[in-house]
């Protein structure tokens, strides 16, 4: 059922364009090009029945599985090193994991995967208990691994279950991301039998965090409002004025915004400008004036200050130092 599950979405990837695809003796990558920048998925067979994928991702969506996956229901264990992702949940509700927070599952499909701050870092395992120790079950047997018990240790009261992982699932995690980035079959799986050893052993399970679920329109309101934020930063548009415009209070325009993106309006719209700031500088020719009014900046100084802050620079080092690099 889960190979069957990855096939899908294997495809599903396929449809997309700018794909460029590579496989090796057990293991498949695809790299998409987009506007955003380059982002590679990898999936690994690590053991039979149990497969592993990494996210090195710089976009806000990209193809995620389809809706016939849903009957499936293999379990999923993500984990994000980090950036953010949206998880849509049984209930059609959404929830967020930020740096160092891990959920398994028993999720639907999604057919887009969306993250919000245009950058992810991820491990994501799909695997089925029943069939993974049917084929493995002298490793299950050496290693003490009695998967059937994930389901009523983590899904009692619900079908997902989410927490900031503890310090030595997250050293775990960490050491499986650096074999994603120089590829170790043989220590890829030491670290994905020690990551069940620890979900299993329930002493030392993160105590569930207490989230913040939305509604599919209160996240296509937060989506709705940062799109018009982010279409022209020339302007700065009140958020009364949009949550006006869809029928909802500002204070809750702002939560649903904050649950969706992670920032607060004012935090993520500075930080959006200072990276288009970051590119033009390194990248074109324009004077740091035209610069601060193409985000929003009607007076250079105040820019100068706010740059200063986030790179520790004014705008001019800051550009004089990316052409000294270049030489």
């Amino acid at each position: 059922m889960v190979g069957e599950t990855l096939n899908r979405m294997l495809d599903n990837y396929l449809t997309t364009s700018n794909v460029q695809l590579q496989k090796g003796p057990d293991s498949v990558s695809f790299t998409i090009n987009s506007s955003e920048g380059i982002s590679k998925t990898s999936l690994y067979n690590v053991l039979p029945y149990m497969h592993l994928i990494f996210f090195d991702l710089h976009a806000q969506s990209l193809p995620g599985e389809i809706a016939e996956n849903a009957q499936f229901h293999p379990l999923q264990f993500n984990y994000c090193v980090g950036g953010r992702i949206e998880l849509l949940l049984d209930n059609n509700s959404y929830i967020y994991l930020k740096e160092n927070d891990f959920c398994i599952s028993r999720q639907t499909s999604q057919s887009e995967s969306y993250f919000p701050t245009k950058y992810y870092h991820g491990v994501t395992m799909y695997f089925d208990p029943d069939f993974f120790t049917e084929a493995n079950q002298n490793v299950a047997d050496l290693f003490n691994l009695n998967l059937s018990r994930l389901p009523e240790i983590y899904f009692e009261k619900k079908d997902t279950y989410i927490a900031e992982a503890a310090s030595g699932m997250r050293k775990t995690l960490d050491r499986l991301w650096q074999h994603y980035e120089s590829p170790s079959a043989f220590h890829m799986k030491l670290c994905v039998l020690d990551l069940l050893h620890q979900l299993l052993d329930e002493k030392s399970i993160s105590q569930e965090k207490a989230l913040s679920f939305y509604t599919s329109v209160q996240v296509e309101i937060a989506k709705k409002a940062e799109q018009i934020l982010t279409a022209d930063l020339k302007q700065h548009i009140p958020m009364k004025q949009i949550a006006q415009q869809f029928g909802v209070s500002e204070t809750s325009l702002k939560n649903y915004f904050r649950g969706v993106y992670g920032k607060n309006v004012s935090d993520y719209l500075r930080d959006l400008r200072m990276s288009i700031a970051e590119k033009l500088l390194a990248e074109t020719k324009l004077p740091i004036s035209e610069i601060a009014l193409q985000i929003g900046y009607t007076k250079q100084g105040k820019f100068a200050e706010v740059f200063r802050q986030q790179f520790q620079m004014n705008p001019l080092e800051y550009r004089r130092s990316k052409k000294l690099s270049e030489l």
